[in-house]
């Protein structure tokens, strides 16, 4: 496995960060305002939609996205299908499912050529990886997306509530997910903040679930 040529394709490679910060979607703009920081380390607590979420803004179909690419490294392929139901443009994918002990190196490879990487480390980084690492995304002006701990990581992603809808008295169908999501750290803009969110909503897709949101559509249905 090798993922040199797409260095070359983005064209990057050494150069000074961009300050503008990686957009989001519409849904978590309240979240994440501006976006995501540039350059930095963003941890997620754990393996589901939203991580992937944050993925597809950064590549959403439709927009063009010539030199833009995003990595993911240690999740399953069929994460992929909730990214695109989500908006992402999986021709702007590099996917490494299965990086074994070389994880390492192989987002190493992806952070001076992608604008994301998001990884699900298989153990917790020893401190020199995560030095090396978080200095990359630093040179490179990528964000850093780490499902899991990250020590010295400057934003801090957690779903603090969850509550699938479908299910009536134990039939039905899962159709969506209304989580409550809590960002903090530095990137909060020096204080928590929060949102709720359809994650996903019953068509696959981020959207907001607001009570107010929410019950503004129950009505006009």
């Amino acid at each position: 496995m090798t993922v040199e040529p797409l260095a070359e394709v983005h064209g990057n490679s050494g150069s000074a960060p961009v300050a503008e910060p990686i957009p989001v979607l519409p849904a978590l703009h309240g979240l994440l305002p501006g976006g995501l920081p540039r350059g930095q380390v963003i941890t997620v607590d754990a393996v589901g939609a939203l991580p992937l979420a944050l993925v597809a803004g950064a590549i959403p179909m439709g927009v063009p996205t010539v030199d833009l690419w995003c990595g993911v490294v240690g999740l399953p392929q069929s994460g992929m299908l909730a990214a695109a139901g989500m908006g992402a443009n999986l021709d702007r994918l590099v996917l490494v499912d299965k990086p074994g002990e070389r994880w390492a190196d192989v987002v190493a490879t992806l952070l001076p050529a992608t604008r994301v990487v998001l990884v699900q480390p298989p153990v917790p980084p020893p401190i020199g990886v995560i030095r090396r690492l978080t200095a990359l995304a630093r040179q490179h002006g990528a964000a850093l997306v780490v499902i899991g701990p990250w020590e010295g990581a400057r934003l801090r992603l957690q779903v603090t509530s969850s509550l699938w809808t479908g299910l009536e008295h134990g039939h039905g169908h899962l159709q969506g997910r209304r989580v409550k999501v809590v960002a903090d750290g530095r990137g909060a803009g020096g204080r928590p903040r929060s949102a709720w969110l359809w994650l996903p909503s019953p068509d696959g897709s981020v959207a907001s679930a607001d009570l107010e949101v929410v019950g503004s559509l129950e009505a006009a249905g």
